[in-house]
């Protein structure tokens, strides 16, 4: 399977995803309960609920991807995938430490997929329906591109949350994962 710098740049993302998810859950579990619960302000309310809608839109993207264009990938069959829901704030698990699981065994299904594409299956056609019901298609790589974009936008809300609450989530520069990824640092 060859590699274009495109398809190296998404799964350098993935391995991004997976360390800050990892990151922000060990900051996120030294919270209160209350803490985590708590409406601050935000769109999904929480942090809790914050978390949650990223998992969801991770999951919901993933059975997109599973299903919506002509290949089918052994990564994304055993993956807990979400083809209906009631609300795009649906509570996925109430338990943090369910959470936390679940956000960790998604990563690893996001990683091991982005290891089955090729160039190809990057320029082939996605098609769907949105959370709107609204008709959509474009090219996969296209689709990765929000996948990725949307998640670094949420986990920029929670680190926003968390800042408000006094709490270090460490740096979430893209270069020093890289360098991490590389034995630089």
């Amino acid at each position: 399977m060859s590699e274009s710098i495109q398809l190296r740049q998404f799964r350098l993302m993935s391995q991004y995803n997976s360390l800050m998810n990892d990151r922000f859950y060990q900051v996120v579990g030294t919270l209160s309960i209350e803490e985590r619960e708590r409406d601050l302000g935000v769109f999904f309310r929480s942090i809790h609920g914050t978390l949650n809608h990223i998992l969801l839109a991770d999951r919901i993207w993933m059975s997109r991807f599973a299903t919506c264009t002509a290949h089918k990938f052994s990564s994304l069959e055993n993956a807990k995938l979400i083809f209906e829901f009631a609300s795009l704030r649906q509570i996925l698990y109430a338990d943090f430490d369910e959470l936390q699981s679940e956000r960790s065994i998604t990563d690893k299904s996001i990683e091991q997929w982005l290891q089955e594409l090729t160039p190809e299956i990057l320029a082939t056609t996605l098609h769907y329906t949105n959370s709107s019901g609204i008709e959509r298609s474009h090219e996969l790589w296209f689709a990765l591109t929000h996948f990725f974009n949307h998640q670094t936008h949420h986990r920029g809300q929670v680190s926003a949350l968390l800042n408000r609450l006094g709490r270090d989530y460490g740096v979430t520069d893209f270069p020093i994962m890289y360098d991490l990824a590389q034995g630089v640092v």
